[in-house]
């Protein structure tokens, strides 16, 4: 009995490991912003399929909601494009399973014909389920600077 315990001691500890996110939930969250935004240049909908939630809600520079289905469909069919994408003073915040990423930046492209160009700020707020992380909020505001 006492070669049992520690054993499963053993067990037990090396399976917690394994289920457990590995590497660093900054690192992680600042890759998947870098992905998200080569994703949306390239328009990518696949990748954006991944990194966002499918309980996803978005809220545009000119105030309107979006689902996820909403934002997939406006890369799918061409009517957002993204041509420059800038990430500027990223600031990462971890409360537990919920991650808030802030930043601003500037972008370019179009947006159902209409040329979008200009400093914006964002807030993404990130989700860990089931060992990933997934974007379940985007808020967007137009600025005069990042």
């Amino acid at each position: 009995m006492v070669k049992v315990v520690p054993a499963l001691a053993c067990l037990l500890f090396v399976t917690a490991c394994s289920l457990a996110p590995s590497g660093d939930p900054d690192g992680i969250l600042i890759d998947l912003e870098d992905q998200w935004a080569r994703a949306v240049q390239q328009g990518d909908v696949a990748a954006l399929d991944t990194i966002i939630a499918d309980d996803y809600v978005g809220t545009t520079a000119s105030g309107q909601m979006q689902s996820k289905a909403d934002y997939l469909a406006d890369f799918g069919t061409g009517d957002r494009r993204v041509s420059m994408l800038t990430t500027e003073g990223l600031d990462v915040r971890i409360y537990g399973r919920v991650a808030v990423l802030t930043h601003g930046g500037h972008a370019q492209g179009e947006s159902r014909g209409q040329p979008v160009v200009g400093a914006f700020r964002w807030t993404h707020v990130f989700v860990e389920r089931d060992g990933r992380w997934q974007a379940v909020a985007n808020h967007v505001t137009r600025t005069s600077a990042p």
